[in-house]
C-alpha cells in the first residue's frame, strides 16, 4: 500500500478532501442564506419606519459582511439623522468607495456634506451627480438647498423657480423656496408657496411645520428697546422706543412707534418725544411705505417746540440677485442736547442699491442728499464690497464719503470726509442662541486739508430666541470713526436692549 503525506492512504486523503469541500460549500450556502435573510429583515424594518429595528438588523448585517454596501448607506442615512455627521461620512464613504457609480450614496453623501456646512465640496458633488443625471430633480432640489444654507440666496432661488415652471406641483421645491423667502423676511410669498405645497402634499412634516413659523412671523408684533450712548465730547444719550406691526391684508402691513429720547453735555439737556404711524405694501417684487407722525422737543435753553416728522420709502427687486431702493424723510436733526434746543430741521433724499456679483460675493451702493434749515446741503455716497467665507464669516471693504457745502453750527460738517476700511464679520447661532460681532479698521481723512488718521470700529450682538417671533437681543459698540458722531468726537461707544414679542 502506498503511502503519501503523513502516512494517509492517498484514497482516504482524497475523499477527505472531497468531504472538507462540500462542508464548506455547504457552510457558504447557508451563511449566505442568513446573511441575505438577515438584509431582508432589514429592508422590510425599514419600509415599516422601525428605523431602530432596522438599525440593529444592519449592524448585524455589517459585521457579518462589513462589504454589505446596502447596510453602510443605510447606517448612513441613519445616523446623519440622528446628527452623527462625521460618523455618517465615513459610512458613506465606504459605500462609495465599494460602488462608487451608486447615485444615491453620492447623493446622500453631498447631503450630509452640505448639513455639516462644507457647502463648496458638497456643491462640487452636486455638480458632478447633475453632469452624469441632468434630469434628476432631486439632485437640483439638494443643490438649491445647499445654494440657500451657504448664503447664495439669488442662485438658489433661481433654481427653485426654473423646477417649478417645469412642475408647478414639485412639493420639495415649493418648500424648499418657501423657506428661502421666509429667511429673507419675504413672508407673504413664503406663505403663498408653502401654502401650494400643503395643496399637494398635505401630509409632508417640512411644510407642516413652516406653516405655524410662517403665520408667527406675520402675526402682530411688538419691539421695545432701551438703549444709550456717550462720546469723548461728554455727549450722552438715553433712549427707549416701543414699535408695533401687524398685518391686516395680503401684502398690508400697518405700523406705529413711540420713543423718548433724553440727551445731555455738561452745559444743558434736552428731550425728544415722539410719536409715528404708517403702512406698508408689498406686491411681488415691490414694496412701498409711508409714515406720518410728530415730535416734542424741550431743552433747558431753547423755547419748546412741536413739528411734523415724514418718511417716505421704495423698494424694488429687479432680479433675485439685484434689487433698488429710494427714499425721503422729513424731521428734526436732534441727536445731541445742544441740537434739540438749536431747532434745526432736515430734509433727505437717499438711493441705494445690491446686487450679487458671482459666487459669495456681494456689491452694495448708497447716495444721500440732505437740506439743513440753517441753509447747509450735504451729499453723501457709499460703497460696500462683502464676500462670504463659509457659513459663520465673511470679509470685505467698506468706502464712504461725505461733503457739506458750509460749516454748520453744533455739528460735525467739514467740507470733505473720506473713510475706507477693511471689515471682517464672525456669527455663530444654534436654535435658541447666536452672536454676532463685526470689527473694522481703515483709514479717515476729516476736511480738504486735513490729515489722514486710522479709524476702526468693533460691535457686537447677542440674541436669545424663542418660539418663532420672541427674542432678546443685546448690541453693543465701540468706535472712533468721524462718520458715526454727530459732534466729531474722537470716539464713543453705544449699547442697547431690545426685545420682540409676537403677539
Amino acid at each position: 500500500m502506498s503511502l503519501t503525506g503523513r502516512g494517509i492512504p492517498a484514497g482516504a486523503r482524497c475523499a477527505a478532501t472531497l468531504s472538507r469541500s462540500t462542508g464548506l460549500a455547504l457552510l457558504f450556502l447557508i451563511g449566505g442564506q442568513a446573511l441575505a435573510s438577515q438584509t431582508e429583515t432589514a429592508d422590510s424594518l425599514w419600509g415599516a419606519d422601525d428605523y431602530a429595528g432596522a438599525q440593529r438588523e444592519y449592524l448585524l448585517v455589517l459585521h457579518q459582511n462589513p462589504g454589505n454596501v446596502r447596510a453602510l448607506y443605510r447606517l448612513g442615512i441613519l445616523a446623519s439623522w440622528d446628527d452623527r455627521l462625521d460618523s455618517a461620512l465615513a459610512l458613506l464613504r465606504d459605500a462609495r468607495e465599494l460602488e462608487p457609480m451608486d447615485l444615491d450614496v453620492r447623493l446622500h453623501e453631498a447631503r450630509v456634506l452640505a448639513w455639516k456646512g462644507r457647502y463648496q465640496e458638497a456643491l462640487v458633488r452636486f455638480d458632478s451627480l447633475l453632469i452624469e443625471s441632468p434630469g434628476r430633480r432631486d439632485f437640483r432640489v439638494a443643490r438649491a438647498q445647499s445654494l440657500a444654507w451657504s448664503g447664495q440666496n439669488a442662485r438658489a432661488e433661481r433654481t427653485y423657480r426654473d423646477l417649478l415652471v417645469e412642475d408647478p406641483e414639485d412639493a420639495e421645491a415649493l418648500i424648499g423656496l418657501a423657506q428661502l423667502l421666509l429667511w429673507q423676511g419675504r413672508a407673504s410669498e413664503a406663505e403663498t408657496y408653502n401654502t401650494r405645497a400643503l395643496t399637494v402634499a398635505p401630509d409632508n412634516r417640512t411644510a407642516r411645520d413652516l406653516a405655524p413659523q410662517i403665520r408667527a412671523i406675520r402675526r402682530p408684533r411688538t419691539e421695545t428697546t432701551l438703549g444709550f450712548s456717550h462720546d469723548s465730547d461728554d455727549n450722552n444719550a438715553w433712549w427707549q422706543s416701543l414699535d408695533g406691526s401687524m398685518r391686516v391684508a395680503p401684502g398690508i402691513r400697518v405700523f406705529a412707534s413711540v420713543g423718548a429720547y433724553e440727551a445731555g453735555d455738561p452745559q444743558q439737556h434736552g428731550t425728544r418725544l415722539s410719536g409715528e404711524a404708517g403702512a406698508g405694501w408689498d406686491h411681488g417684487n415691490l414694496g412701498v411705505s409711508a409714515a406720518v407722525g410728530g415730535r416734542r422737543l424741550r431743552s433747558d435753553l431753547g423755547a419748546d417746540h412741536s413739528l411734523a416728522t415724514c418718511h417716505l420709502a421704495a423698494n424694488l427687486r429687479l432680479t433675485p440677485s439685484a434689487g433698488l431702493g429710494a427714499g425721503y424723510a422729513h424731521y428734526s436733526f436732534d441727536e445731541t442736547a445742544f441740537l434739540i434746543s438749536s431747532g434745526l430741521l432736515l430734509d433727505e433724499l437717499s438711493a441705494d442699491g445690491d446686487l450679487v456679483l458671482g459666487r459669495d460675493l456681494s456689491l452694495g451702493v448708497s447716495a444721500g442728499y440732505s437740506s439743513f434749515s440753517d441753509g447747509n446741503r450735504r451729499s453723501s455716497l457709499a460703497v460696500n464690497l462683502t464676500r462670504q467665507l463659509g457659513t459663520r464669516f465673511a470679509a470685505g471693504m467698506f468706502g464712504r464719503g461725505m461733503w457739506d457745502e458750509q460749516a454748520g453750527t453744533g455739528y460735525f460738517s467739514p467740507d470733505r470726509l473720506l473713510l475706507g476700511e477693511l471689515r471682517g464679520i464672525g456669527s455663530y447661532g444654534s436654535h435658541q442662541w447666536s452672536v454676532w460681532v463685526t470689527a473694522a479698521a481703515g483709514l479717515q481723512q476729516a476736511g480738504s486739508s486735513g490729515s489722514t488718521d486710522p479709524e476702526w470700529h468693533l460691535e457686537g450682538r447677542l440674541v436669545r430666541r424663542w418660539a418663532a417671533a420672541n427674542e432678546l437681543a443685546l448690541t453693543g459698540g465701540i468706535s472712533n470713526s468721524l462718520l458715526g458722531s454727530t459732534s466729531g468726537a474722537f470716539h464713543y461707544y453705544t449699547g442697547a436692549v431690545t426685545a420682540r414679542l409676537g403677539l
